[in-house]
C-alpha cells in the first residue's frame, strides 16, 4: 500500500477513535453538562424605573444556592432587600429578592419594549436572564368584544374574546374563570394567544353546570410557554422571569333552564377573588412547563 494511502486510513481510524471515545462518559475531551444550582422566577416591570416585585431563588437540590451578589441591567441590588422565604419549614427555604430603580427619570436604564437583564453571581457560577420589559400602565389590555353580560351561549357552546394589540407585547395569558353550580365556587382554567383572540370552546368547559364564566387577559413577556425553556443562561440558575402588563376582563352567561337557575347562591356569584397579574401569568408558565 503506498505510504500516502497508509496515511489516508490512519486518519480514518483516529476520528473514529475520537467519536467513539466521546460516547464514553469517562471521555474528558467531551463537553459537560452542568445542573444549574437553583431555580429562578419571578418578574421584572417598569414602574417607570425598573422593578422587580420579588425575585425568588430555590433550590434545583438540597438547600437554595449560596448567592454572592445580583444585578439589574448595570444596577447592584442592595443586600438589605435580599431575604430568606419558606412557605412550609426550613426545607423549602428560598431566596427572595426585591428592586426599585431609583433616581432621575432621565437616568433610568430601560424603556418600554428594551430587553433587560437580571445578573446572578454565587458559589463560583454565574447566570443572567433576559427579558423584553413592559411598563404595565402603558401595555393594559382593552377588550373589545363582548362586553361583560353581552353574550349568551349555550352549554358546551363557544364564543371568542377579542382585544386590542398591545405594542411590545408577544403573548397574552388567559385565565377563564368558571362558575360551577354544584360546588357553588370558581375553577380556573389558562392557555395563552400570541395574537389578539381567543376562542372558548365547549371542550374547555368543566363537567359540572356553569352558569357564566370571566375571561381575564393579561399581556406578558418571556420565553414562549410552549417550549418549557428558561430564559436563563449560565451554569448558576433556570427558570422563568417575565414581564407583564395591565389584564382586563369580561363575563360570559351559559344559558341554562330555570330549574338550575335556581341553585345558583347569588352571593358566590360574586366571590370570585381579584385574580394577581403575576400569579396568572406565573400558572401559564407552570401549565405547559416540561
Amino acid at each position: 500500500m503506498p505510504k500516502w494511502q497508509m496515511i489516508v486510513v490512519g486518519f480514518g481510524l483516529l476520528l473514529m477513535l475520537v467519536f467513539i471515545g466521546c460516547g464514553n462518559d469517562d471521555c474528558a475531551s467531551c463537553p459537560e453538562t452542568v445542573t444549574p444550582l437553583g431555580h429562578a422566577q419571578g418578574a421584572l416591570i417598569l414602574l417607570p424605573g425598573a422593578y422587580m416585585p420579588g425575585l425568588e431563588v430555590f433550590s434545583n437540590g438540597a438547600v437554595a444556592p449560596d448567592l454572592d451578589s445580583v444585578k439589574v441591567g448595570d444596577s447592584l441590588v442592595d443586600r438589605l432587600f435580599w431575604g430568606l422565604g419558606s412557605e412550609w419549614s426550613y426545607v423549602d427555604a428560598h431566596w427572595v429578592i426585591t428592586y426599585g430603580e431609583s433616581g432621575d427619570t432621565s437616568t433610568f436604564m430601560y424603556e418600554p419594549g428594551d430587553v433587560a437583564s437580571i445578573s446572578v453571581w454565587g458559589q463560583g457560577r454565574s447566570s443572567v436572564c433576559h427579558v423584553k420589559i413592559l411598563n404595565p400602565s402603558l401595555a393594559a389590555t382593552s377588550i373589545i368584544s363582548p362586553a361583560v353580560y353581552a353574550d349568551t351561549i349555550v352549554p358546551g357552546g363557544s364564543d371568542t374574546v377579542v382585544w386590542h394589540k398591545i405594542e411590545h407585547v408577544d403573548y397574552y395569558a388567559i385565565m377563564v374563570a368558571w362558575y360551577v353550580i354544584p360546588l357553588n365556587t370558581y375553577t380556573f382554567n389558562y392557555y395563552y394567544a400570541t395574537d389578539t383572540s381567543f376562542i372558548i370552546t365547549g371542550a374547555m368547559q368543566p363537567e359540572d353546570t356553569v352558569s357564566v364564566f370571566n375571561v381575564h387577559v393579561t399581556p406578558f413577556n418571556g420565553p414562549d410557554p410552549r417550549t418549557g425553556q428558561t430564559n436563563w443562561s449560565g451554569n448558576l440558575l433556570d427558570g422563568v422571569v417575565y414581564s407583564f402588563g395591565t389584564q382586563n376582563s369580561t363575563t360570559i352567561v351559559v344559558r341554562q333552564p330555570p330549574t338550575v337557575l335556581k341553585m345558583v347562591v347569588p352571593e358566590a356569584m360574586k366571590a370570585q377573588p381579584e385574580p394577581s397579574t403575576e400569579d396568572i401569568v406565573a400558572n401559564v408558565y407552570e401549565k405547559y412547563r416540561k
